[in-house]
């Protein structure tokens, strides 16, 4: 039977811990074991539960998430962060990585970030939501940042001639996020469009 992770969310927002709740529920490889919402009890709250990884919001009553994952870091250093937030500016998530968070997405990004965050993480991996702007992801994923085996797939059905529509039905994933994995492949093989990253990829080798 496969291990399963267990995540602690951290949000003052009741919609968005039901929505969570929601959706640990059809992931059998991720649990949800509880949730807290201040930034003041998550500390204990981790104590208590023992989560692998910890999902926090930014705006939170008394202190704020930075503040909590740098606690949470003194405290539990082997659990791992990753902020959920409807805010993608530049020092924000610079904070929150300085502060010691792994993984960072936005709210309005499709569920299966967040679920591929948390896995990222746990595979000891950092992860930044593909939806932020290049200039936000250039810490992470660079021009010389090799090209993962999704995007090559991606790359690669493309270069046979489907639609993204298409290629997310093939690999069963959302239209969305094979759309942000696409424009992570472009930033990182330095391309102008869809277009020009399968022509440079093919030129390079990366696939076939």
């Amino acid at each position: 039977m496969t291990a399963t992770t267990k995540c602690l969310a951290v949000d003052d927002h009741p919609a968005v811990r039901q929505g969570l709740g929601l959706m640990f529920g059809d992931t059998p490889d991720l649990e949800l074991v509880g949730h807290v919402d201040s930034g003041e009890d998550v500390v204990e709250a981790v104590e208590r539960l023992q989560p692998e990884v910890v999902i926090m919001d930014v705006r939170l009553p008394g202190i704020d998430g930075i503040s909590a994952i740098k606690r949470i870091a003194e405290a539990s250093p082997g659990v791992k962060t990753v902020m959920f937030s409807a805010y993608g500016d530049k020092r924000l998530l610079s904070d929150a990585i300085a502060a010691g968070a792994r993984g960072y997405v936005m709210k309005g990004s499709p569920p299966e970030d967040l679920l591929r965050a948390i896995r990222t993480v746990v595979g000891g991996k950092p992860f930044v939501d593909p939806s932020l702007s290049p200039a936000l992801l250039m810490s992470q994923v660079g021009p010389d940042a090799p090209l993962s085996e999704r995007e090559r797939e991606i790359l690669q059905l493309l270069a046979e001639g489907l639609h993204t529509e298409e290629v997310a039905r093939r690999i069963g994933l959302s239209t969305e996020t094979v759309k942000s994995d696409t424009k992570r492949a472009i930033l990182k093989l330095e391309a102008d469009s869809r277009v020009h990253a399968v022509a440079i990829a093919l030129r390079q080798a990366i696939i076939e």
